[in-house]
This record gives structure tokens, C-alpha cells and sequence, in this order.
């Protein structure tokens, strides 16, 4: 009995030694600091306006030049 009551001692002996130096011995690594990222405003453009308005006027101006119901354009014969 006494020779069970070692036995069982140092199998709990083991069990709480193996888990105290589970870490092994490196040095603790702290958890770097979170990041904050700021995302920097989008410059503001006017040709987001400029640019759609320009194209309308021109594709108009070209409607209006290339209009085939003037005389000048018909054929003589």
C-alpha cells in the first residue's frame, strides 16, 4: 500500500510539473498594439459635373451640324 501511495504521488507530481513549465523557457511576447488606419478624404473634383455636361453640349452640336434636311446638301440633277 505504501508503495501505491508513492506511485500515485508522483504521477501527480508529474502531471502538475509538466503543466507549470509547459511554456518552456522563451520569454513572454507581448501582443502588439492595434493599428488604426485613417483613410485619407478623396479630393473633390468638379469634372465629376463639368465632364457630362460638356459631352451633352457637344453631342448636340453634332447632332445640330450634321442635320441632313438643309437644302445645300441635296444633289443637283
Amino acid at each position: 500500500m505504501r508503495i501505491l501511495k508513492s506511485l500515485v504521488l508522483a504521477v501527480a507530481a508529474a502531471t502538475v510539473a509538466g503543466q507549470a513549465i509547459a511554456g518552456g523557457f522563451a520569454p513572454a511576447v507581448p501582443e502588439p498594439a492595434p493599428t488604426v488606419v485613417v483613410e485619407p478624404e478623396a479630393p473633390r473634383s468638379t469634372w465629376g459635373v463639368v465632364l457630362p455636361i460638356v459631352l451633352l453640349g457637344g453631342l448636340i452640336a453634332l447632332a445640330v451640324a450634321n442635320d441632313s434636311d438643309s437644302e445645300d446638301d441635296t444633289p443637283a440633277m
